[in-house]
Formats: structure tokens, C-alpha cells, sequence
């Protein structure tokens, strides 16, 4: 009688704990998540070995709502495909990109780093459109990098945010080597997880 006597006050804490574990889970929620917009490069893309350009963007995105973003783009490997008119190779984040929604909350990412959880770096394509007199190359981009959240650098309804979505994007015809403005459109889709769901 007194082992079930200890037994059962032993339960009801331990039960209470069970309940109280499973609400905290349960804030934790995994949400569709798809953005799109458009931005500029201010000074193009680099080439591997130069320091990474800045890109700012403006969009429109699940959670974010009407937003900016910003960060840099580094380019890290360039293989040249003459027999079919591209430029294939890799590139990521420079640094995280940070998109700002309207009402300050910030989701902070690197993309394209698979030292920063991506599963596979950045990869772009260039198509050769034109050549120029002085032998300069007409192209165009497109690019595919994974954005993976940092949930320690994230704020407001963002904060502990995990998860992550594929990018697609591309560039409007640029000139090469140029420092010249391009600008870009993107588009993407995949999960976040948020730590405190409300």
C-alpha cells in the first residue's frame, strides 16, 4: 500500500512534466514558406579570387511579408563550356544575407555554403549572348543556391528559426567583368521551422 501510495505521488509530477515537455514541443512548428522579388547587384558579379559584391533585393515572401534583403555574393569556381556558348560554376554568400520584413524582424541566411548547412554549394550558368569589339562577353545568369536560417542572428517571430528553401534566379544580360548595376529576379520555396510559434 505504501509502495502504491509512493508510486502514484512519484506519477502526477512526472505526468506534469510529460505535459508540460509535449506543450513546449508543440509551439515548435514546421510552416510552408515561398518568397519571390527583385533587386540589384550594384556592382555585378565578381570573379573567383575578388571580394564579394554586394546584391540588395525587395519582395514579397510567406512570414516576411512585403521586405528588403541584403548581403554579398562570392564567387568561388568558373569552368567555361565553348562547345556549347555557357560558363558553368559555384558561388554562396559572402556574407549572411538578412531580409528585413516591414515590421523589422529580421531572417538571417547564409546560402549556397555547405560549411553553413547548404547540402550543396551555389551553382550558376552563364549563356554567352553576345561579344563585344574589345572581346568582352554578353551573358546572362541563372543561379540555384539552398538559404539556410541562422537561428542566433534572426529576430522577432524569427528567432530560432531552422529549416531552409532553394532560391532560383536570374539576371538580366550583363557584360562580364563588368562593375556595371545588374539586376536579378528570384524565387524559392521550402520550410522553416520556428522555435515559438504563436
Amino acid at each position: 500500500m505504501l509502495f502504491a501510495r509512493r508510486l502514484h505521488s512519484l506519477a502526477v509530477p512526472l505526468a506534469a512534466v510529460a505535459v508540460l515537455a509535449l506543450a513546449g514541443t508543440a509551439q515548435a512548428q514546421v510552416e510552408a514558406f515561398k518568397i519571390r522579388g527583385a533587386g540589384v547587384g550594384p556592382e555585378a558579379l565578381p570573379f573567383p579570387g575578388q571580394d564579394p559584391r554586394p546584391h540588395w533585393i525587395v519582395g514579397n515572401g510567406t512570414h516576411l511579408g512585403k521586405h528588403t534583403g541584403e548581403g554579398t555574393i562570392e564567387t568561388d569556381s568558373v569552368t567555361p563550356h565553348p562547345e556549347n556558348g555557357t560558363i558553368t560554376g559555384e558561388f554562396g554568400g559572402g556574407s549572411p544575407f538578412v531580409f528585413t520584413a516591414a515590421n523589422g524582424d529580421k531572417l538571417a541566411c547564409w546560402y549556397g555554403r555547405t560549411d553553413h548547412g547548404a547540402s550543396q554549394p551555389g551553382q550558376f550558368e552563364l549563356t554567352i549572348l553576345d561579344v563585344l569589339p574589345d572581346g568582352s562577353l554578353v551573358v546572362e545568369s541563372r543561379l540555384v543556391a539552398e538559404f539556410v536560417p541562422i537561428p542566433d542572428q534572426s529576430t522577432g517571430k524569427f528567432a530560432g528559426v531552422i529549416g531552409g528553401w532553394t532560391m532560383y534566379a536570374w539576371t538580366e544580360p550583363f557584360v562580364l567583368g563588368s562593375s556595371d548595376p545588374v539586376a536579378y529576379w528570384w524565387e524559392g520555396k521550402g520550410t522553416l521551422t520556428f522555435a515559438n510559434k504563436k
